[in-house]
């Protein structure tokens, strides 16, 4: 029998409040082989070197440190080839560092890949999922750009933006080698596009919850942004 073995692959950049939070929340969730692997563009706040810290103490925490903020699509990818060159792990995850995505999750997003799916998307709009703490508007935005992405691209999902999702091996390659977006969070959904035809993709329900420490990388500019990516890439 293969031994699983989990990298969890997170992005960061003036998180310096909630990595702490978060290694104990990933350490909670009790998942047997895990690294966690921390991708930090020289955050001017210093979260590298809480990382760094910590993974004295957590020898399972590692540390990647890019020149400069290139983009959370950018950082998935070079921290996913780096992940798979160094942990070799069956499984990678992806997920932010703001708590948004709660890490108690995770064992189900990989039971769902151990029952035969190559990707697991964390959804808060299936069955089970949903959102904490958001106005009508901003529920409003993220179901209308959901409805844009699945509509224009075909993408077999209802929570085509969510960036909480669980990879084999194989699939997490597919997207880490792909020609994809770099800078912006248009990268989720170009991810799936990537994979749809080639990977099972399934949705696991989560409940999203509102950032209590550090600032958002979500502008508006990022989402306008977001709709002319997606309709460029319709169309191409």
């Amino acid at each position: 029998m293969v031994q699983v073995t989990v990298c969890v692959v997170v992005p960061t950049y003036n998180e310096r409040e909630n990595v702490p939070r978060l290694v104990d929340a990933i350490k909670a969730a009790r998942v047997p082989s895990l690294t966690l692997f921390f991708v930090d563009d020289s955050s001017p706040d210093g979260t590298g070197g809480v990382i760094r810290e910590i993974g004295v103490g957590e020898t399972w925490v590692k540390l990647m440190v890019r020149k400069s903020k290139a983009g959370i699509g950018s950082a998935y990818q070079e921290g996913f080839r780096e992940a798979i060159a160094r942990f070799s792990p069956t499984m990678v995850v992806e997920m932010d560092a703001d708590l948004q995505h709660p890490p108690s999750s995770i064992p189900d997003l990989l039971k769902a890949v151990e029952d035969g799916a190559d990707v697991a998307v964390g959804s808060r709009y299936v069955k089970g999922g949903g959102v904490q703490g958001w106005t009508l508007w901003r529920r409003t935005v993220s179901k209308g750009a959901n409805f844009y992405a699945r509509t224009l691209l075909g993408l077999p999902v209802k929570d085509a933006t969510s960036g909480f999702r669980a990879y084999t091996k194989e699939a997490a390659s597919i997207v880490a080698e792909g020609k994809l977006p770099g800078k912006g969070f248009e990268f989720q959904v170009a991810s799936l596009r990537l994979l749809k035809t080639r990977m099972k993709i399934v949705e696991v329900p989560y409940y999203f919850s509102v950032r209590t420490s550090g600032t958002s990388k979500l502008g508006t500019k990022d989402m306008a942004k977001f709709f002319v990516a997606v309709l460029r890439a319709a169309f191409s």
